[in-house]
């Protein structure tokens, strides 16, 4: 009996001692990158992947800003998020609590939990809720993208008419997704929405150091309208850290390289064979 108790005291400071060491952990110490496209790349020449697909996936770009020592970050998303958002979005969270993260990036992960084919307003909102039931279930900090206005993207048939949430569906679902974070102070809110707005406008973008020209920042989309390019990626990476620096005073900004053109030729490296 006295050897049992032995047993299970050790046992009870050893698994203490573990999750003390899980929670002092660096939050850069295991980033999983979940989501749709954006995040896991999408070229239209290359419908199903390729080396201009792989220069666009997200997770090269975050993971070369990152000065901090870090595990290389891990991307479970995919371009087919689109096809069937409930049963991969499932999968995607799986995967990701699997890999044991420090932080999560989904920044279009509720995109598709938004915009697709509903029967009605109402099943779009209760669509919604499930993506946000589904994100409970990361155990670490989680980085969220807002819903942009995608609209315009029709004109390429990139997306349908039929799958546009209309504004006053997609401001509802942003109001939402911001009384959910408050709820949840684990979760950072990524402005996705006025990122793209700011691009399609082609208007200036300042990032922590440095300005983004009026003119110039419409080349951060492809020509499909929706979709990041390499620069785009690496551009877009550097807000999703600005974010979330900002959100974690603790967390110094001299963790992550805020310049713009190192992080694209580093995420260009990553992505390289």
């Amino acid at each position: 009996m006295r050897g049992k108790a032995i047993f299970n005291l050790t046992w009870l400071v050893l698994l203490f001692a573990a999750l003390s060491l899980r929670a002092a952990e660096s939050p850069w110490a295991r980033v999983v990158v979940i989501g749709a496209s954006a995040s896991g790349g999408f070229v239209l020449s290359e419908p199903f992947g390729g080396p201009n697909t792989t220069n666009c996936k997200l997770h090269n770009y975050l993971d070369a800003a990152i000065v901090a020592p870090h595990a290389p970050v891990k991307n479970f998303g995919t371009a087919m998020f689109f096809l069937s958002p409930d049963a991969l979005a499932a999968n995607e969270v799986a995967s990701a609590t699997n890999a044991h993260p420090t932080l999560v990036v989904a920044v279009d992960f509720m995109f598709w939990f938004c915009y697709g084919a509903e029967d009605s307003e109402a099943a779009r909102a209760q669509h919604f809720e499930h993506g946000l039931k589904l994100l409970e279930q990361i155990p670490c900090p989680l980085i969220v993208g807002d819903i942009p206005d995608a609209s315009s993207a029709t004109n390429t048939g990139i997306i349908g008419s039929e799958q546009i949430p209309s504004e006053a569906a997609r401001l509802a679902a942003n109001a939402r997704l911001k009384k959910w974070a408050a709820a949840h102070p684990r979760v950072t809110i990524v402005p996705l929405a006025e990122f793209m707005r700011q691009v399609k406008a082609d208007e200036a973008i300042k990032l922590r150091t440095a300005t983004l020209p009026a003119g110039t920042t419409h080349s951060l989309l492809q020509a499909d309208g929706l979709h990041p390019t390499p620069n785009g990626a690496a551009v877009l990476s550097l807000g999703i850290w600005d974010a979330f620096v900002k959100a974690h005073p603790k967390i110094s900004a001299k963790e992550i390289n805020w310049d713009a053109n190192q992080v694209l030729k580093g995420g260009l490296k990553k992505a390289s064979p």
